[in-house]
């Protein structure tokens, strides 16, 4: 090779040099999906219609708190541009949405999707994606014990097997001659509500005496409720979402069955449901649940729920009614949105997704104004169930009535 062509040989490598670095320096400097230099973009599947639709009070107040926070400086300078996306309740339309949100919105996280089935009818999508399912609305221990299979999908709120292994113990405890019927969706929600009460009722889980199922797209439950009665059950347990919650409570009542106690599941332990089956002529009085969120209507005097209500006047008025009667999943919506915040706050200046689900894998804080008292938020690389702390609460007062909280707060929940 001669001089003139070791020279141009010299300078071509100099070029594929530069270039490379060129592109390291850009690589290095590219930004997740969803992230702006001023924006961070996330969207979540709701019910906001469908059997399940007393539920959309929940991402209401969650965009009311991410307007709020974009008022006050966002986090870290972004602020939160948060897409609510109906669903219905109904898996068949929960995945295109979902892949919708990845491909034509490209968000940076999947946030806050409301239901069992839907979460497990994307999870694999969204994990394959790398893109984080985080904060999922519902408390089903998948999301909990399955973090290694899919790093990507979090809960928040206390796992319904948790739970409803405490209504076993309480039960056991409270009432060990008790002849329990059981009413629970015929999904993955249902069922593993019902595995937990007979995980708590340990040897007293043979005092079952029926368990009944429906589906969530039948509207009538006489025929379930009917079947209970005639096993002679005189303990009510009720795993269902709001409205058939409703139902059960006063198809109970048409029939002229008074069982002798009803527990309910906190996802349908909302004082305005309780006024509606009250309403409708369910006897309400005694009803047992548990709740991790604070209380607009018994605990308007924390700073919280004060919070709360100064932020739905000015961003979201038309949740102040349902607020001021105390909608639970108001609350709910609040304390979510502040945990997700509070991770994104401890994602790095500039977020990622990868940072967004260390953050998640690492709470510990009771800074949280919206959760009940004295509950913490704590996860750590081999814990992923965010909230893992309830208290018992019961119905007094009937129509008019309201929850109060009775015993200790539970812990360990799960």
């Amino acid at each position: 090779m001669g001089m003139k062509g070791r020279i141009l040989a010299v300078v071509a490598g100099a070029a594929i040099v530069a270039s490379i670095a060129v592109a390291a320096a850009s690589g290095a400097h590219r930004l997740d999906p969803g992230i702006t230099s001023t924006s961070i973009k996330i969207g979540g599947t709701f019910p906001l219609t469908g059997p399940a639709s007393l539920y959309k009070t929940i991402p209401a107040a969650e965009k009311a708190y991410f307007d709020y926070v974009n008022d006050h400086g966002g986090v870290n300078g972004r602020k939160i541009d948060f897409t609510i996306l109906d669903d219905a309740y109904d898996p068949s339309k929960t995945v295109p949405l979902a892949q919708q949100l990845v491909t034509s919105d490209k968000v940076f996280a999947v946030y806050g999707s409301l239901g069992t089935a839907p979460g497990l009818a994307t999870w694999g999508y969204l994990n394959q994606q790398k893109v984080p399912q985080v904060q999922l609305a519902t408390g089903d221990s998948y999301w909990g014990f399955s973090y290694k299979k899919y790093p990507w999908t979090t809960g928040w709120q206390p796992d319904y097997p948790g739970e409803a292994k405490a209504y076993g113990k309480y039960i056991v405890a409270n009432m060990p001659n008790a002849k329990i019927g059981v009413l629970f969706q015929n999904d993955a929600y249902g069922k593993n509500y019902y595995a937990g009460l007979r995980v708590g009722l340990g040897a007293k889980k043979s005092n079952i005496v029926d368990a009944e199922s429906y589906d969530v797209t039948n509207p009538s439950l006489t025929q379930q409720i009917l079947a209970l009665k005639s096993k002679g059950a005189d303990t009510f347990v009720v795993f269902a979402t709001p409205t058939p919650t409703i139902t059960a409570l006063v198809t109970a009542a048409k029939v002229g069955w008074t069982p002798s106690a009803t527990l309910i599941n906190n996802v349908s332990a909302n004082r305005l449901f309780l006024l509606a089956a009250a309403a409708s002529g369910a006897n309400v009085d005694g009803v047992i649940s548990t709740s991790y969120v604070a209380s607009s209507t018994t605990q308007s005097s924390l700073p919280g729920v004060k919070l709360a209500g100064s932020i739905i006047a000015q961003y979201a008025p038309s949740l102040q009614s349902s607020f001021a009667k105390g909608d639970g999943n108001i609350m709910y919506g609040f304390g979510s949105a502040w945990t997700l915040v509070y991770a994104l706050q401890h994602a790095g200046k500039t977020p990622t997704r990868a940072g967004l689900l260390k953050a998640l894998h690492s709470l510990n804080t009771s800074a949280n104004p919206f959760v009940y008292p004295g509950i913490k938020l704590q996860t750590s690389a081999k814990d992923n169930f965010p909230i893992e702390q309830e208290m018992m609460i019961k119905w007094a007062g009937g129509a008019t009535g309201d929850w109060a909280p009775f015993g200790n707060l539970l812990t360990n929940v799960r």
